[in-house]
């Protein structure tokens, strides 16, 4: 191969060049005997093992702690390159800095079970999705118009044992709502809060990175049972339209967000534990169809989710009866505290499995079926327990009332996006992890017309 070919082949693939070595880097730093950055007495090692980057502030950030102040932030920085398929190819960045205050006021001020949050964005660099691929499944969980914004305001009180909360302020949907917990794994954003919601609801609904008003009442009034629901704005506005987060307007043209869901859980402490959720929503807000620019009134959706351990990590036992297990999941004491019978406590480590399945009116919805599902393992590697492999699909079936994009009439029409997501969560310290990600879009946009685009990239993430 001439030097030139191997350049430009380089160059081409400098996305996956990068994140290969920064993945190299991460095993590296922890291969082997991983708690030897821990080890008492070497340089950096207190530094390494705290909960952020920025230490305990010379011990005054426990102190605030203890206070009832906990200053949070953390910045997530991603590198996407479309190698094939797709609008074009090329290579982006796009980057997240989160932070804010949680207040809990009866540390502060004796105020039992209540407490307050806020919490800011400031978006920056650009989405792979609009500008590489053209689908809506999006890339990036991360991505969304650069700005600064006020994401969350609330005011939160428990009752009777946090058997009852509510809560009340700027809110958003995705942190309690339609939410998986082995899907929060994946960094394409419709794993997250999905399609079906910021696709069909106006400005894509209540969730990241457009919080709005609103009330939440969650209930748990059995360990294996809980029921919440929530009232928003009904339309939030769109991004480059609510810019920094303070555009509220409750009328009748906005309407209102409804959404309620029963949750329901087993085996929380042993081996396989599971939750099975399901879910409903109405907007009231005026909205236009897909296939026309008639506006409607009303629009609704149901929904259902599943997490389920199926093959727990066995834990693996130390011969030493006085001494626990690495990552604390388990222990050696027996029932009565006797050291001669082991006893393995709840772990989240070993093989995950999540499903999602909704369905929304298919005559004036963009989406009108939706599936989502994915495994994932904890702590596959020896020595790595806090890792996560992860691999998930998605599929989302357009309505039949949909358009081909202008200019585009005779592409074959639309009919589904689907996205395969592979990913690999390595967790470096307790403040630092590398996450390099692989996502294959099928038929992007729903345009037939489009080849299919293979994304490779990752994000780092730090927390302060």
């Amino acid at each position: 191969m001439k030097p030139q070919a191997l350049i430009k082949l380089l160059y081409r693939w400098r996305t996956p060049v990068i994140w290969v070595a920064l993945s190299l880097i991460g095993v590296t730093a922890r291969a082997g005997q991983p708690e030897v950055l821990h080890e008492e007495g070497l340089p950096l090692s207190d530094w390494l093992s705290a909960d952020g980057i920025t230490g305990d502030w010379n011990g005054y950030r426990t102190k605030l702690v203890n206070c009832g102040l906990n200053f949070f932030g953390s910045y997530q920085a991603e590198i996407w390159g479309n190698t094939a398929g797709g609008m074009a190819q090329g290579t982006v960045y796009t980057g997240l800095l989160k932070f804010g205050l949680n207040l809990d006021l009866e540390k502060a001020v004796g105020w039992c079970g209540a407490s307050l949050s806020t919490s800011w964005l400031w978006l920056s660099g650009r989405d792979a999705s609009q500008d590489l691929v053209g689908n809506f499944l999006t890339v990036s969980s991360d991505a969304g118009f650069p700005t600064l914004r006020m994401f969350e305001l609330w005011f939160q009180q428990n009752l009777l044992d946090d058997k009852i909360s509510l809560r009340l302020g700027q809110l958003s949907a995705d942190t309690e709502f339609v939410i998986s917990q082995y899907g929060a794994t994946f960094i394409n954003s419709s794993l997250g809060w999905p399609a079906f919601m910021y696709e069909n609801l106006p400005g894509g609904g209540p969730a990241y990175p457009v919080g709005t008003l609103g009330i939440r009442l969650a209930l748990n009034p059995l360990d294996w049972f809980k029921f919440q629901t929530a009232v928003f704005q009904g339309n939030v506005y769109a991004q480059d339209v609510n810019l920094h987060g303070f555009r509220w307007r409750l009328d009748r043209q906005n309407g209102l967000f409804f959404i309620n869901e029963a949750q329901f859980l087993w085996n929380q402490s042993g081996k396989q534990p599971g939750q099975f959720k399901a879910g409903a929503w109405l907007d009231t807000a005026e909205f236009s169809e897909p296939n026309d620019n008639n506006l409607v009134r009303g629009n609704y959706g149901f929904y259902f989710i599943v997490d389920q351990m199926l093959c727990p990590k066995q834990p693996n036992l130390s011969e030493d009866p006085a001494t626990a297990l690495k990552d604390g999941k388990s222990s050696l004491s027996g029932p009565n505290g006797d050291k001669g019978a082991p006893v393995a406590q709840k772990s989240d480590q070993g093989l995950g499995w999540f499903g999602r399945l909704a369905f929304e009116p298919r005559d004036h919805d963009f989406i009108g079926f939706y599936f989502d599902t994915g495994l994932t393992y904890k702590g596959l590697i020896p020595t790595r327990d806090g890792d996560t492999l992860g691999i998930a699909f998605a599929y989302a079936k357009l309505s039949s009332g949909v358009p081909p994009p202008a200019g585009n009439e005779s592409a074959g029409g639309l009919g589904a996006e689907m996205a395969l997501e592979a990913t690999y969560l390595m967790q470096i310290t307790k403040w630092l992890s590398i996450q390099p990600d692989l996502q294959v879009i099928i038929n992007p946009g729903g345009d037939k017309g489009l080849s299919n685009a293979f994304v490779l990239g990752g994000r780092l993430s730090i927390t302060f």
